[in-house]
């Protein structure tokens, strides 16, 4: 069984009396995102969840936003932060949606996390998978405006942006951190 607490504090940001601390200062916010031990991913430990941190910075504000494969909740919970409107999160791992529940609790915030896809429209979608995962996801129908990713590698790039484009997205932006990157689309 893993010791997440053990594990956390090894690798979380600002990891101290029990707790990430993440200064979401540097994303544009003026907050401290909170975040216990747990299973759900997303600690600020990988270049991932950094780079979905900076491309959303100036684009969540006002928005509803849907985060797939939430994890932890760092982002849905670092976009209502950043001042969205609404923010959904979902994943297939049940253990997930009770750490982001958690997690939404200890930082008195208002979201929804869920083991099911939403039917409705969303201006933003986040996704921080692995090319892969993102494949499976996009069998779904995903109603959203624009899509911020990460969990590509660089020399992945070209067979994603191909991959992206035969899902009707139009490339917007990109930002590197070490080997991975981060993109915005916009749904043709």
């Amino acid at each position: 069984m893993i010791n997440w607490e053990e594990q956390w504090a090894s690798f979380a940001e600002g990891y101290h009396n029990g707790k990430a601390h993440i200064d979401l200062s540097r994303f544009g916010g003026t907050s401290i995102l909170q975040l216990l031990p747990g299973p759900g991913f997303g600690d600020l430990s990988h270049p991932t969840t950094s780079l979905m941190l900076q491309l959303m910075q100036g684009k969540v504000e006002g928005r509803s936003v849907l985060d797939v494969g939430c994890g932890s909740g760092i982002l849905s919970l670092a976009a209502l932060l950043l001042q969205a409107r609404l923010a959904v999160g979902i994943d297939i791992d049940s253990d997930a949606i009770v750490h982001a529940n958690k997690n939404l609790k200890l930082n008195n915030l208002k979201a929804h996390f869920s083991l099911s896809f939403p039917r409705k429209k969303f201006d933003i979608a986040l996704m921080n998978m692995i090319s892969s995962e993102q494949q499976v996801v996009m069998k779904q129908t995903i109603d959203a405006d624009l899509w911020i990713t990460s969990g590509v590698l660089v020399k992945q790039r070209d067979e994603y942006l191909a991959l992206t484009k035969s899902w009707g997205w139009t490339f917007l932006e990109e930002a590197r951190q070490e080997d991975w990157l981060g993109m915005i689309f916009r749904k043709n």
